[in-house]
C-alpha cells in the first residue's frame, strides 16, 4: 500500500497521489504520508452536507456541515494517533475517517427524521415555487 502510494518503484518523485507532512518532533527530518483518496472521498460526504445544508436553509449549527468537518478532523486525529502507536507502521486512513464522518453524518439524520430524504433523495422536502405561482393564478380567474 505505501510503496504504491509513494511511488518508489518508478525510480521519479512519484505520481501525485499523496501529501507528504513534515513530522514535528522527528530528529530525523522524517515526513506522514496521506493519500489523496483520504482527503476526496471523505470529502464529498462534507460537501454533500453544505449543498444539502445550503439547500435546506440551515444555519451553521443545526445543519450537517459543521459536523462532518468536526468528524473528520477526530477521525484524522486518531489516524495519527493509531500511527504513532503503531510505532510509524502504515494506517488506512479510511479505517479511521469513514466510521467518524459516516457515522456522525447517519446518527445526526435520524436523530433530526431526515435520514431517509438524506439516503433517498439528497434534497430536503420543498414546495416548488410554480405549484405555488400556479395555484394563486388560478384562484385569481375563478375569483
Amino acid at each position: 500500500m505505501i510503496v504504491v502510494a509513494r511511488g518508489d518503484k518508478s525510480g521519479e518523485d512519484g505520481i501525485p497521489m499523496l501529501l507528504k507532512i513534515p513530522r514535528l518532533f522527528d530528529p530525523w527530518g522524517g515526513y506522514s504520508i496521506i493519500g489523496f483518496g483520504d482527503i476526496l472521498l471523505p470529502g464529498l460526504l462534507v460537501a454533500f452536507s453544505l449543498r444539502y445544508d445550503w439547500l435546506a436553509k440551515k444555519n451553521l449549527r443545526a445543519g450537517y456541515f459543521l459536523w462532518a468537518m468536526i468528524a473528520y478532523g477526530l477521525g484524522l486525529l486518531i489516524t495519527y494517533v493509531a500511527l504513532n502507536l503503531m510505532d510509524g507502521h502504515g494506517q488506512p486512513a479510511l479505517l479511521y475517517i469513514v466510521p467518524f464522518t459516516l457515522g456522525t453524518f447517519l446518527m445526526l439524520g435520524r436523530k433530526r427524521g431526515d435520514l431517509k430524504i438524506l439516503w433517498t433523495k439528497g434534497e430536503p422536502e420543498r414546495v416548488c415555487p410554480h405549484v405555488c405561482l400556479i395555484s394563486i393564478e388560478e384562484s385569481n380567474r375563478e375569483g
